[in-house]
């Protein structure tokens, strides 16, 4: 099955039919017979296997990052199904992000390269996540890892960033558990599981410290001044998701004033970030979120 119905009037339908809690049995598509559901575990567990990732592993990955939703895109600029920041799905040569066939297996060849480069699937998912120079800076002791990225390891794989980080630091080798489900039987679980929180594109990153590089009443254009800076400052933030931050100003009526700031886990981790921006001719502000 080709994935045409994101890419057209029908798109708010197959929305509607990976979002409602139903049994993973949905009625068929009219061409082939294959429900979207299916589809997308063909394409998963072919992609898992190609790269010789855990089916369940991967599934738990791409469900997190999309709810299984082909056209999701975050407020940071992250596209598609599995979440491609646009500069990163051109290093990996993916054209288009929205395209399951295409983004799934761009997934998971780039699961593969990080789990070989760190050592294991956890950073794997880590680098995955909060961009592979912030893990290695973690890693090195030069900087903190996001609340948001812990999170995201444990959903995946059921163990914290740390336990992780000392596997690899010990250089032991641990496989992820066997999982007894198939894709499928997987997403027909995640879907009427409880959530600890949204999905990447439902909710920013949050962390008890900031850099500040852009604000505006304007959220899209908040957005859009601090996709302009990280252009400008790829060799210093990267990738990073921002955190955006709402708050009306009290001498500004009831307008919400919106603020885009790099993640920190403390002011030091903060500060040094904030000078290496300015050494790169950039401006920024270290605030408490």
């Amino acid at each position: 099955m080709r994935f045409r119905c994101f890419r057209s009037a029908s798109a708010i339908l197959c929305a509607a039919a990976l979002l409602t809690p139903q049994p993973i049995r949905a009625a068929p598509t009219p061409a082939g017979g294959e429900t979207v559901a299916q589809a997308l575990c063909r394409v998963i567990t072919g992609a898992a296997e190609a790269q010789k990732l855990p089916v369940g592993f991967l599934t738990r990955l791409i469900w997190q990052e999309s709810a299984f939703r082909a056209e999701a895109t975050s407020p940071a600029g992250a596209q598609g199904i599995a979440q491609f920041m646009p500069g990163t799905a051109a290093e990996r040569g993916l054209d288009d992000p929205f395209d399951p066939e295409k983004a799934v297996p761009a997934s998971a060849a780039l699961l593969a390269e990080l789990s070989g480069r760190f050592g294991n699937l956890g950073l794997a998912a880590a680098a995955y996540n909060a961009g592979p120079r912030r893990v290695a800076d973690w890693l090195a002791g030069r900087g903190g890892l996001p609340f948001e990225t812990r999170d995201y390891v444990e959903r995946i794989t059921g163990r914290s960033a740390e336990d992780w980080a000392a596997d690899a630091k010990a250089h032991a080798t641990r496989d992820l558990a066997v999982d007894p489900q198939n894709c499928l039987q997987l997403a027909a679980t995640l879907r009427t599981a409880p959530r600890r929180g949204g999905t990447r594109m439902a909710e920013a990153p949050f962390a008890p410290w900031g850099v500040q590089l852009a604000g505006n009443f304007s959220k899209s254009l908040a957005l859009a001044s601090f996709s302009r800076a990280r252009a400008s400052l790829s060799a210093v933030i990267g990738d990073i998701r921002p955190m955006v931050i709402g708050t009306r100003l009290r001498t500004r009526g009831t307008r919400a004033f919106y603020r885009v700031r790099v993640p920190a886990n403390s002011r030091q981790e903060a500060d040094a970030l904030c000078r290496r921006i300015q050494a790169a001719r950039g401006a920024c502000v270290t605030l408490r979120s």
